[in-house]
């Protein structure tokens, strides 16, 4: 760490993300993320005609699929998702990136939990929206709005993910992460690796198939599409929670040096 880090105490986000302390706290945080990602897609294409909310390879698939079977409603909804995903992404780093682009951890920490109850927002609507739907299946206009209010979510968390700067470390694109865990156990076979991996980047597939396996086995139960919304309220509540730690441990703090300050005279 740079001397101006240890003596300002700001930070970016990637600097922030490779602070001993809180790389495991954002660990966490990028764990459950991958793991909403994991429950959105499957809900998403079990439900919503076969598309997904996060997985834009497939929904690239399915638009180049569309077009050669001129299935219309495969196409609108394939693009109706990478469009809007694309959104959430942009809204997602032009809250993130916004100056100042150092500051604290407990400041970092404010600013991922406003942009996570953005998230949180869509994905109540897309819960609400899903109950308030009868018979979902003879509904494509609701379908759509649903698949455009998760796929808006995706997005969001997806500018958190990218923003902490791990390589090959994004919560819902899978084949990425296995061509990273490929190149990085073919360095390490000759000895050649590069600073700032993510030590935890092989969980990304196993979280993320957890994601679709606790769909798998609970599809057929009508609180399904709570899941995510269930998920992302975890992963407020995580980082919620280290801000109250902050302000205690700040307090903490204030306490010891007023006590010293008074012992020294």
């Amino acid at each position: 760490m740079r001397r101006e880090e240890t003596e300002t105490g700001q930070f970016t986000l990637r600097e922030l993300a490779r602070e001993p302390r809180e790389s495991r706290h954002i660990s966490v945080l990028i764990l459950l993320l991958t793991l909403n990602a994991g429950l959105t897609d499957l809900v998403t294409y079990i439900f919503l005609s076969k598309t997904f909310a996060s997985f834009m390879t497939g929904n690239i698939l399915f638009i180049g699929l569309g077009l050669a079977q001129a299935n219309s409603e495969l196409l609108i909804n394939a693009v109706v998702a990478l469009l809007v995903y694309f959104t959430g992404v942009t809204v997602g780093a032009l809250f993130i990136h916004r100056e100042p682009l150092r500051r604290t951890a407990r400041r970092w920490r404010n600013k991922i939990v406003l942009i996570l109850l953005v998230q949180w927002f869509f994905l109540l609507t897309f819960t609400m929206v899903w109950f308030a739907t009868s018979n979902l299946a003879q509904h494509n206009v609701a379908k759509i709005i649903l698949l455009a209010l998760a796929a808006f979510g995706m997005g969001i968390q997806g500018a958190i993910v990218i923003a902490f700067e791990f390589p090959g470390v994004v919560a819902n694109a899978m084949t990425g992460v296995v061509i990273v865990l490929g190149q990085r156990v073919g360095k390490h076979v000759v000895r050649s690796g590069s600073g700032g991996e993510w030590r935890w980047t092989f969980l990304l597939p196993v979280i993320y198939a957890l994601g679709a396996i606790a769909i798998g086995l609970t599809y057929t139960s009508p609180l399904t599409p709570i899941l995510p919304l269930l998920i992302s309220s975890v992963a407020i509540i995580y980082v919620l929670s280290l801000v109250g730690l902050d302000k205690i441990e700040a307090k903490d703090a204030g306490s010891d040096g007023a006590i010293k300050g008074n012992d020294e005279r």
